[in-house]
């Protein structure tokens, strides 16, 4: 499909995933807290637009809602809340010894690649926007926050990691099933509480017994 016959709400999707996946590798190449949660919060104004587009697209009042509280809650709250709770502790995510940051973004990048050629080989029917474009995007999202989450040893980089997982299967479900049933999406957004509960003691416990979010404390009781 040529650029000329694409439809606005594939060429929207298109540009988002684009972007996504732009702040995806950026987060690899970040190694200070507020710009992780930064773009964190900018990740997620960009899954709130498409949710916003698709609802415009179709016409569906639950879905240009949904894009609002997603806005509110992970573009604005959420953020606002980390930089509440890590104020006070290091500024410095530690990064892995043995993983520099350009081997980190060549592995990202070999993920991004497996994902889409594996989308690509899909019989995914076309919608009004591009189906295997965004299941690979989702698929790469996917991947590689469960890279960033092992390769970060530090409580937030890894919170923030799944919860941008999480910002990958919303735009998935977003742009392949957009007539999804509201309440279905309100609980996507509901699962994020239980990252934050867990992010919430998982740092107040940290910061406590050792001044910093390192998790080298647990590597140590491994037996």
């Amino acid at each position: 499909m040529s650029l000329h016959e694409l439809t606005v709400p594939q060429a929207m999707a298109g540009t988002i995933a684009m972007l996504l996946l732009l702040v995806q590798l950026a987060l690899f190449r970040s190694v200070v807290i507020p710009e992780f949660i930064r773009l964190y919060a900018v990740q997620s104004w960009l899954v709130a637009a498409i949710c916003l587009g698709a609802g415009i697209t179709e016409h569906a009042w639950d879905l240009i809602v949904l894009a609002i509280l997603t806005a509110l809650f992970k573009g604005l709250l959420l953020p606002g809340y980390m930089r509440a709770l890590v104020r006070g502790i290091s500024m410095r995510i530690e990064l892995p010894a043995r993983v520099n940051v350009l081997l980190s973004l060549i592995i990202a990048g070999a993920l991004i690649g497996v994902s889409i050629l594996t989308a690509v080989q899909l019989p995914l029917l076309g919608g009004i926007f591009l189906a295997n474009a965004d299941l690979a995007t989702t698929l790469s999202i996917v991947f590689t926050g469960f890279l960033l989450a092992i390769l970060r040893p530090n409580a937030v980089a890894q919170v923030i990691a799944f919860l941008t997982l999480e910002n990958g299967l919303f735009f998935g479900t977003i742009t392949l099933a957009p007539g999804l049933p509201f309440i279905i999406g309100v609980l996507l957004l509901i699962d994020v509480l239980a990252a934050v509960v867990v992010f919430a003691i998982l740092v107040r416990a940290l910061v406590g017994s050792q001044a910093a979010a390192s998790v080298s404390l647990f590597e140590r009781l491994r037996g």
